[in-house]
Parts: C-alpha cells; structure tokens; sequence
C-alpha cells in the first residue's frame, strides 16, 4: 500500500452473503418486533376503552338521576348519534349536487354550513302534486290498503309533502324512522328529538341554526333520486291552547334529553 492511498475501515469491508443474511434478518426481526409491540399496545387500549367507557356511561346515569336503561345510560351519546346522522344526510346531499349540478366539491361547503341553497319544486303546480289535510297525509304511512297492498309512505317537512316510499327500510313500519311518516314532523328535524311530543311542525323557540336543519332536510328528499315531491301541506285553523301545550311538550322533552335521537 503507498502512502497516498487511504486505509480501509471497517465499513468499507464488503460484507459476505452470511453476514448480509444475518443483517437481513435481524432488521426483519426488529421491525417484526415492533409491530407487535404496536398491535399489544393498541389492544390494550381498545380494550381498557371498551370497559371504561360502559361503566363511565352507568356512573354518569347514577349521578345524574337517569334510568339505568338503554335509553338512561346512553343518553349523553344522542348529541354524536344526530351528528353522525346529520353527517350521512350531507353526504347524500354532496353525490345529489355533484351528480345534479356538477358540484365536485360540496362536500367541504356543506360540512362547513357554508353552501348555497339549491332550487326548489313548487309543491302547488308540480305534475301530480296536490295539498293534504293533516288527516289525509295521516293515511299515508305504510297501513294495508284493502287490496292488501301497503300505502304509501309520505313525510312532510316546511310544509312540502314528499313520498318516500323507496326508503322502506328506513321509514317502513316498525323501522328507524317510521314515526316520522304521515306527518310533518319539521322540529324533530331541526333538533334530533323523536319523542312522540317532538313531532310536531312548530319551531318556535328554536334558533336560527335549528331551524336551517330543517331546510338541509328538505334538499335531501328534494333531490334525491328515490323520494319525490307529491305536494304540500294545508293549512288548517288550530286551536291556540293546543299548539301551546303541545309546544310546551316538545320543550320538555327535548330539555330533558331522555328521548330517543336520530341514530344511524
């Protein structure tokens, strides 16, 4: 070797095929390693949340005086469960207007309550479209027709009558969202509610945040391609003592939380 040329080190050694298999392996073997260690951790987690979170649910109930039920222990998630709803209805509502309008990207405008409105049918001069008493929209909500055939399903927001018969599954008797057909049921939309008390058209008292659900509700049905406008609801002189204790019902149910909220 002459003075000018440098001296090998170690690193610079060509390793041999046993000695690349014995790195090979030993990085094979480390990374294996910590991939478990992920997957323990992670289990360990989920696990520890899976018993946490019921008894935190049970002792929440305890303290607060609810019913150690179904509906008692998991009331503090109804607020999640109408936000997850509300999340499936804006989805809908982006394929609707990318579809409809070629608006590729609504989605973002619409999770933020920044879109603009869409269009709407007129309910009065729509082909086939007609008013309904409250009483005749009553009869449209799945019961056997004397042919044995069921009626259809029809469920009024704002007033606009739409059929959503297609959506059997869901608005079906006996199924999620049956309460809310044969009637018009606007301030369940607006705040989540489906007591019984809840189902009625009033939004007195709601904000202006409220009462725009309402509205997201109606493009949904409007622009579905399954639900279909068939026309609008009458409007009929009420008793001002009834509407009062009915709204007054409505209030109660939805301040004290112990109902029944949109699910997915």
């Amino acid at each position: 070797m002459t003075a000018s040329e440098p001296k090998a080190t170690t690193s610079d050694k060509l390793l041999t095929p046993l000695e690349k298999t014995g790195h090979m392996h030993a990085r094979t073997m480390h990374a294996r390693t910590g991939c478990l260690n992920l997957c323990r951790h992670l289990g360990l987690f989920l696990l520890s949340l899976s018993v946490l979170v019921p008894l935190g649910l049970v002792a929440s109930a305890a303290v607060a005086g609810r019913p150690l039920t179904h509906q008692g222990v998991t009331q503090p998630l109804s607020g999640l469960n109408f936000a997850l709803m509300r999340l499936a209805r804006d989805i809908s509502r982006a394929k609707a207007r990318r579809r409809r309008f070629n608006q590729r990207y609504a989605l973002v405008p619409l999770l933020l309550g920044k879109e603009e409105p869409l269009p709407l049918g007129d309910p009065d001069s729509c082909v086939g479209c007609i008013s309904f008493t409250r009483d005749e929209l009553a009869e449209f909500d799945g019961r056997p027709l004397p042919d044995g055939s069921p009626s259809p399903l029809y469920l009024s927001v704002l007033g606009r009558v739409y059929d959503v018969s297609s959506g059997g599954a869901f608005y079906g008797p006996s199924k999620s969202y049956h309460k809310l057909v044969g009637k018009d049921a606007t301030r369940a939309y607006c705040t989540g509610c489906l007591a019984p008390s809840c189902l009625i058209s009033s939004t007195a008292h709601l904000s202006e945040t409220q009462r725009r659900e309402a509205q997201r509700w109606v493009e949904l049905y409007e622009w579905h391609d399954k639900y279909t406008l068939v026309g609008r609801l009458r409007e009929e002189a009420a008793d001002p003592a009834e509407e009062e204790m009915a709204l007054f019902h409505a209030l109660e149910a939805e301040l004290s939380g112990n109902h029944r909220p949109f699910e997915m």
